[in-house]
Formats: structure tokens, sequence, C-alpha cells
């Protein structure tokens, strides 16, 4: 009995450890963790857009296209719409919008641009530290702007005592990697054909 109990414990106490190890990593304690760029990831946007994601056939119906351009396409062939409200839009947190607009490329969203009244920035702020911790850059020492970086996704905080309104960017890294390199190559094409 006693030896058997000996053989199985070292096998015991390696899986153990494995186990504690993974739980402690920081890739796998961090996923979704509240006051980290893990939780920018994983929620992966606001006010029920995700990025890189489709837009629901509801969220459509209460879209319109910019400024009445219709579906004609930016340089890039994203299509923006916009979401305006009679009244403020209910986001997470306590957070309101005065309107929000998405970018989209092949149906898919790259950006969602929040805008909300300047007064309204301190408090933004502070919700987007609370989930998303630190800032990883401030631009500028002396104007209000923090980004927050990922590797799928990167936010942009931007109020200005001057401006009316203030504005968060949500940008989905993958999709404008996609673009750049599309963007490059139409370049590179362009350039070889005028030769």
């Amino acid at each position: 009995m006693k030896a058997k109990f000996l053989c199985y414990l070292p096998y015991r106490v390696v899986t153990g450890l494995l186990i504690i190890m993974c739980l402690h990593s920081p890739g796998f304690s961090q996923a979704g963790k509240v006051g980290s760029l893990a939780y920018l990831k994983a929620r992966n946007g606001i006010g029920g857009f995700t990025l890189g994601g489709v837009l629901t056939g509801e969220q459509e119906q209460s879209l319109a296209y910019l400024d009445g351009e219709g579906s004609k396409p930016d340089a890039d062939s994203c299509i923006t719409y916009e979401y305006h409200s009679e009244k403020p839009i209910e986001l997470e947190g306590g957070l309101t919008a005065s309107h929000i607009c998405v970018r989209t490329y092949d149906h898919k969203v790259v950006n969602i641009y929040v805008f909300f009244n300047r007064d309204q920035g301190y408090k933004m702020l502070s919700k987007f530290l609370h989930w998303y911790g630190t800032f990883t850059a401030k631009p500028n020492d002396y104007q209000d702007v923090y980004m927050w970086e990922s590797r799928t996704v990167k936010l942009l905080l931007s109020f200005h005592p001057d401006d009316e309104q203030g504005i968060a960017v949500y940008t989905s890294v993958p999709l404008t990697n996609t673009l750049n390199a599309r963007n490059a190559k139409r370049l590179s094409q362009l350039l070889t054909s005028n030769q």
C-alpha cells in the first residue's frame, strides 16, 4: 500500500504544481480581469458594438449613413454609420454618449467612435482606468489625451476644454493591419504601373 501511494505521489505533485503554475501565469490569470489590458481585449468594444464583429440586424436598423453620404465608401473602402438618439445613449458603468459612429470594412466593425459631453471626460477617464488599468501612452502632458494599446484593441480617449465634446475611439488592430496592408499593396501596384 505504501509503495502504491509513493508511485502516485510524484504524478499528483507534478500535476498539482502544473495547475498552480498555469493559474498564476500572467497570460492565464489576467484573461478578462478588470483593471488590465486583458479586459480591454476581452470586452473588445462598447455600447453593444464589437470590434471585428458584424453589425446585428437591430443595430443596422438604428444606424444611418454618416452625413447622408449614402453607402459611398471612404479611401480605405470603409463605410461609416452614425447612431443618433434624441436623448443621451446609456453605456456600461453609468457612462453616457451623445452619439456613436461605427466604421466598417467588409461589414466588420473597424472603429467605434463614442462622443460625449466634455464635462463627462474625467468620469470617462476614471471608468477606463478602472476597467483597463493605467493607460499605456499619454502623447502630451498638457492635453487630456490617453491611449490604451494591446495587440488586438486600441483605445484613444480625448477631451479638451475648448471642445464641446470629447471622444473615445476603439480600434480593431487586426482589421487596421489588413487595411494598411491592402493600401500598401494598392500603392505599390499603382507605382509599378506608372513606371
